[in-house]
């Protein structure tokens, strides 16, 4: 009996000493199950003994697609092989995407990998639903391809309060400002002379000539459907914080923080929409038609609407519409101080294995038959490649009868190695890059605002902007009577106190970084 008790007590000390040394956590959550190796590159790999399962979430504009599940047990068959660990793919469609995440984030379900868009990635750090990502060394000793492939600039630029919470994904950084789409078929009518170039360069006088002319040779059309995304796509400001209710001037050259809803930029914007509404440019129910603009001008309903510039956008715009067209740019090619994080990839308190997504996401980074499965789905079912090297659909497969294509490779860790679909140039990935490395920087690049301190006033101030947002930026309310009224009520919800705050925080911001 002496013998048992003490070999009892033996077997008891050796638990408690292996519980300590993993500091009394699950092992599964921290990776310790698996023996590491170092790879003759410097990065870590994992052997695991049983597979790991994660589940990986982005959003798209239909939710599950019909060949999802086959294009995911391709990826597994690569990953189980090389990593032991296989994915389940949750994609949702946008208008549930937020709702969705946050319910299954707060619940304590198992998300590991996700894309931040639309939840919104302060207020997922806020919540405590993200994990550090450079605790103990979790991102350089399994993530360091993707150090590689962003670099730590755009790397940083996601940092919050100091802390990395979510990776950049590689895509349009910067935003070329004030463009337009018009169909070819209409320049032609006016006979107006165009060329072949990604973004003509024009003045905001030129285009107030053609649109003249079409609404001249047009008259019953709409010459412009309006957006709300127009003010962000055409102000030479930078919207701090994720909001504009305080915003940096200039394209962000300097630090302070000015009001914009009285200031002249947003008044020439009000005051142009006005005046065009007022000549018939744009439709009488423009506040309450939903129709997205390429819709319309696909279906012959409008002529034309504001779009960002980036490398690549006559071919997509036309793709949307449904037929050539050409893109005129009037402003700068700019990134925002929030344009590197709007989209960032976290990893969720909610995973089962924080080292295994590190890795998983590493190799979508870094794997281009990985990531060009993820981006456009199987060779010979969805795609095929063409004799010069470009992606179009396979055989048989249409956009319309595709059974997987999700339309939003932006979303996606690196679609820089997933390859070029036809139409466009075979260089635009490489164009791209030139693009953000030559765009105007702002300032304040990586800056991220938390506003936790003043949701109520958030909350009210977004509601009193919502309800002018459409009524002045769509052109249906004098900016004379409109604007000085809907600043008052913002003044009076709090705005300058909200100013104030991120004033105070981008000072200590800068004199940190």
């Amino acid at each position: 009996m002496k013998k048992l008790i003490s070999m009892v007590l033996a077997v008891m000390l050796i638990c408690s000493m292996l519980v300590a040394c993993t500091g009394g956590e699950n092992p599964a959550s921290t990776g310790s199950t698996a023996e590491n190796s170092t790879t003759e590159t410097g990065e870590t790999s994992t052997k695991r003994e049983e597979p790991v399962k994660l589940v990986v979430a982005f959003m798209n504009w239909v939710g599950a697609m019909p060949n999802q599940q086959r294009v995911v047990d391709a990826m597994n068959a690569i990953t189980l092989e090389s990593m032991n660990i296989e994915i389940e793919l949750q994609i949702m469609d946008s208008a549930s995407y937020s709702q969705q995440m946050t319910l299954m984030l707060a619940g304590g379900e198992q998300v590991d990998l996700f894309n931040a868009i639309s939840i919104g990635y302060t207020s997922s750090i806020n919540n405590g639903y993200l994990i550090d990502l450079e605790e103990d060394n979790l991102l350089q000793t399994y993530g360091q391809g993707i150090i590689d492939t962003m670099g730590q600039t755009y790397i940083d630029a996601c940092r919050f309060g100091g802390v990395l919470y979510g990776l950049p994904n590689q895509r349009d950084m910067a935003i070329g400002q004030s463009g337009y789409a018009i169909p070819e078929k209409y320049l032609d009518e006016i006979g107006y002379k165009y060329t072949d170039e990604n973004a003509i360069k024009v003045t905001e006088a030129e285009i107030e000539d053609i649109y003249k002319q079409l609404h001249e040779k047009f008259p019953n059309m709409v010459v412009f459907s309006p957006q709300t995304a127009t003010l962000a796509q055409s102000q030479p400001f930078d919207g701090i914080g994720g909001d504009n209710f305080g915003v940096l001037y200039n394209y962000g050259k300097e630090l302070k923080v000015e009001e914009l809803f009285g200031s002249e930029y947003y008044s020439n914007l009000c005051n142009k929409m006005f005046n065009w509404r007022n000549m018939g440019y744009i439709s009488g129910d423009a506040l309450t038609n939903d129709i997205a603009a390429t819709t319309a001008v696909r279906s012959g309903s409008a002529i034309s609407y504001a779009t960002a510039i980036k490398p690549g956008i006559k071919a997509q715009e036309s793709n949307l519409c449904g037929q050539p067209m050409v893109i005129f740019q009037t402003g700068e090619d700019f990134m925002r101080s929030s344009s590197v994080s709007g989209m960032p990839w976290c990893i969720a308190n909610n995973t089962v294995d924080k080292v295994a997504a590190m890795e998983y996401l590493n190799e979508l980074y870094t794997n281009p038959e990985l990531s060009r499965l993820l981006c456009w789905g199987i060779e010979g079912e969805e795609y095929k490649v063409t004799e010069d090297g470009h992606l179009t659909f396979a055989d048989g497969v249409t956009a319309d009868t595709s059974g997987y294509l999700h339309s939003v490779n932006w979303q996606l860790p690196n679609q820089f190695i997933a390859g070029v679909f036809e139409g466009d140039d075979l260089g635009l990935w490489d164009e791209m890059k030139e693009f953000n490395q030559n765009a105007t920087i702002s300032n304040a690049l990586g800056f991220s605002f938390d506003n936790s301190s003043l949701t109520t006033e958030f909350t009210a101030l977004t509601n009193i902007y919502l309800e002018y947002q459409k009524q002045l930026e769509f052109g249906f309310v004098d900016p004379a009577t409109g604007i000085p009224e809907m600043v008052e009520r913002l003044k009076g919800a709090g705005l300058e106190k909200y100013m104030a705050e991120k004033q105070k925080q981008l000072d200590e911001w800068a004199a940190n970084k």
